[in-house]
């Protein structure tokens, strides 16, 4: 009789041949591999992985050390919105370009704006074609630059004859003081500048026998400016001169715009931004300042733009802090705070001042043109 032992598989016994039967999924008894069965998925249907929560984009930012630390402290300070972070895809340069947009809209961004087409920018080195001109290693030094992509229009002759009438030094003082606190921050073209080029051309002409014809400043300059102005003790009283409304207005928005232009003290420039900026030229003008369109001052300026881009300007204003210390970035802004005041603060005043009605930068003005970039 047949017998089984510990090794055979499980035998089915019957009246006919018996046979021997492998259990399902046994492996192969010859090859040794795993059967069809034990890879294929399990029921009807394949199953697809689920990527709930799984992120769809991953961003790497290399170099950008300065940045991510500067967008920290800019949070710290509460300078900057912590709903930005997800609206600029958690990028830190964009992060930090959305808070300096914001910025500059809180200090007057409209208005600016409105009268001047200026760039600020945020960089690691004064100018990457400079020699020196490479960014900290550590990521800490930082600089905000402040260029303009064209000059702010403005014609002071109409409101000179204006302020001339109130008082015979009333002009003379309006115009120190609005081209002053301008200045302070920006670079402003003018009569001396003007002038500065009328001497230098003739400088190249002396000796030789043909003759330039030079545009007459000097004829193009009111007499009113040879006038002296009013002390610093003095404009306190100028309110007291005036008596016409629109005059009023003018020298009210004069001493506000001097008032906000010296809340604080222009960034020395250091030693080594100075030695990298040695063989750039001068500043481009933020704003012309003619006494009548199409004068010899406007001329003069012309002829000298036709030279503004042979080398690398040195730009209007430089901001340097150190992305790592919340003191030097908070004092940076503070600053930053007080150049857009006096820009906002002149575009008003220069609203106010007769025979400038047309030039304006918005892009809805029926005589503008589009407005700068901001960051």
């Amino acid at each position: 009789m047949p017998t089984t032992t510990a090794n055979s598989p499980h035998l089915v016994t019957s009246g006919r041949r018996r046979t021997v039967r492998l259990q399902r999924n046994a492996a192969c008894p010859t090859a040794r591999v795993a059967a069809a069965t034990c890879l294929m998925g399990s029921g009807t249907h394949l199953l697809t992985p689920c990527l709930d929560r799984v992120p769809l984009e991953h961003q790497f930012h290399a170099g950008e050390r300065a940045a991510t630390r500067l967008a920290g402290v800019l949070l710290g300070l509460d300078i900057a919105e912590p709903g930005d972070w997800q609206q600029t895809r958690r990028d830190p340069t964009e992060y930090v370009r959305a808070t300096l947009n914001r910025w500059i809209d809180l200090h007057g961004g409209k208005a600016i704006r409105r009268r001047f087409c200026l760039r600020l920018m945020l960089s690691e080195v004064v100018d990457e074609y400079l020699e020196g001109g490479e960014p900290d290693p550590d990521g800490r030094r930082l600089y905000l630059f402040l260029h303009p992509d064209s000059a702010a229009y403005v014609v002071a002759g109409p409101t000179l004859e204006l302020l001339e009438r109130e008082h015979p030094r009333l002009a003379v003082t309006f115009y120190r003081l609005f081209t002053g606190a301008i200045g302070r921050w920006t670079r402003i073209y003018d009569f001396r500048d003007a002038e500065d080029r009328v001497q230098m051309l003739r400088d190249w002409a002396e000796g030789e026998e043909e003759q330039y014809e030079i545009a007459d400043v000097a004829g193009s300059t009111p007499s009113c400016m040879k006038r002296d102005a009013f002390t610093v003790r003095g404009q306190d009283e100028l309110k007291t001169l005036v008596r016409n409304g629109e005059a009023q207005a003018l020298i009210k928005g004069a001493l506000e715009l001097e008032r906000a232009s010296a809340e604080v003290a222009r960034p020395e420039c250091t030693d080594d931004i100075r030695e990298q900026l040695a063989d750039t030229d001068p500043p481009l003008p933020a704003a012309l300042v003619v006494f009548a369109e199409n004068d010899a001052i406007e001329a003069h300026f012309e002829d000298e733009s036709q030279t503004f881009a042979e080398a690398t300007p040195e730009p209007n204003l430089i901001l340097p802090l150190n992305a790592f210390d919340p003191e030097s970035v908070r004092s940076a802004f503070h600053t930053l705070a007080v150049v857009c005041q006096t820009l906002a603060a002149a575009s008003r005043l220069i609203d106010l001042m007769p025979g400038n009605e047309k030039w304006v930068t918005d892009s809805e003005a029926d005589h503008g043109s589009s407005s700068g970039d901001r960051s």
